[in-house]
C-alpha cells in the first residue's frame, strides 16, 4: 500500500506555460513531434485487420474502431477551426455538439479496417497541412468547442499531440505507456498536476516520485500519499490508463478530462 505521511509543507512543481503569441516559437518542435507520433500511430493501424479493429480498447465500451474514429474526428476538428480562423471566420470543433460527436464515434463500430485507416490517414494529413500553413493570427482566434467558445491558441497543438499519444495506447495494440517519449511525459506530467488536486479524495495530497528521472510532483492538500514508479506508469495512472504504479495500487482518482 502507498505510505501516508504528514501534510506537505512545500508547493507543487511549477508547470511550464504553453508558449503564447507568435506561434513560430513552438511550431517546429511541436509539429515535428506530432508528425513522429502520427507516423507511429499509422504504423500500428496498418497492421490491423477487420477482426483486430473490432477488439476492445482500453476505454470502457469502446472498441478499437471507435478509438480510430475519434482520432480522425479530432484531427478533422482541429483542421476545421484552424482553416476557418486562417480566413477570419469561426468554426466548431464538433458541429452538432456532443451528441453528434458521440454518434460519429459510435458509427465507427463495425467499420472495415481499411476504411478506418484511410479516414485516419487522410485526416492526419489534412490537419498537419493546416497547422503548418496557419498564419499567426490563428492562435489568438476563437473557435467553438463542446464546452463553449475557446481560444484556439497553441494549446490546441499541444492537445493534438496528447490525443495521438494517449489514444495510441488506448488501442491496446503494440504501443504501451513505456513507449511514450520521456520528454513529452515530463511536460504532460507537469500540466496534469493542474487538475489533479480536484480528482483526489478529500483531504489528500500525493507525492509522485519518478524512479527513472528523480523528478517529483506534488498535488493536493492534507495527508501525503507517496506514489512511486517510472514516469510512464505515473502518467498512465494520472490519465486513468492504469490503477497501479510500481506494482502498488494508487489512490482512486476522479475522471481525467
Amino acid at each position: 500500500m502507498p505510505c501516508a505521511g504528514p501534510a506537505l509543507p512545500w508547493p507543487a512543481r511549477l508547470v511550464p506555460a504553453i508558449p503564447a503569441g507568435n506561434f513560430a516559437a513552438m511550431d517546429s518542435p511541436y509539429l515535428a513531434r506530432i508528425a513522429a507520433a502520427t507516423e507511429k500511430l499509422l504504423s500500428t493501424v496498418a497492421g490491423l485487420d477487420d477482426v483486430a479493429v473490432a477488439q476492445p480498447s482500453l476505454l470502457p465500451d469502446w472498441d478499437r474502431a471507435m478509438v480510430l474514429t475519434h482520432l480522425a474526428a479530432n484531427a478533422d476538428g482541429v483542421c476545421r477551426v484552424v482553416q476557418a480562423a486562417s480566413v477570419g471566420t469561426v468554426a466548431e470543433f464538433y458541429p452538432g455538439g456532443s451528441g453528434a460527436r458521440q454518434a460519429d464515434i459510435e458509427a465507427g463500430r463495425g467499420r472495415p479496417a481499411i476504411e478506418l485507416e484511410r479516414r485516419l490517414r487522410e485526416s492526419c494529413d489534412r490537419v498537419a497541412a493546416a497547422m503548418a500553413g496557419a498564419p499567426d493570427q490563428v492562435w489568438d482566434a476563437i473557435a467553438v468547442h463542446i464546452s463553449g467558445e475557446v481560444k484556439i491558441g497553441p494549446g490546441v497543438i499541444v492537445g493534438r499531440l496528447r490525443e495521438v499519444e494517449v489514444h495510441h495506447v488506448d488501442l491496446n495494440c503494440a504501443y504501451a505507456p513505456e513507449d511514450w517519449p520521456l520528454e513529452w511525459l515530463l511536460e504532460e506530467m507537469d500540466r496534469a498536476m493542474l487538475a489533479l488536486p480536484g480528482r483526489l479524495p478529500p483531504d489528500m495530497a500525493v507525492v509522485l516520485a519518478a524512479t527513472d528521472t528523480d523528478q517529483h510532483w506534488v498535488a493536493g492538500n492534507g495527508n501525503a500519499i507517496e506514489v512511486t514508479g517510472p514516469t510512464a506508469q505515473l502518467f498512465a495512472w494520472v490519465t486513468g490508463r492504469a490503477t497501479t504504479v510500481g506494482g502498488r495500487e494508487g489512490p482512486l482518482l476522479g475522471p481525467w478530462k
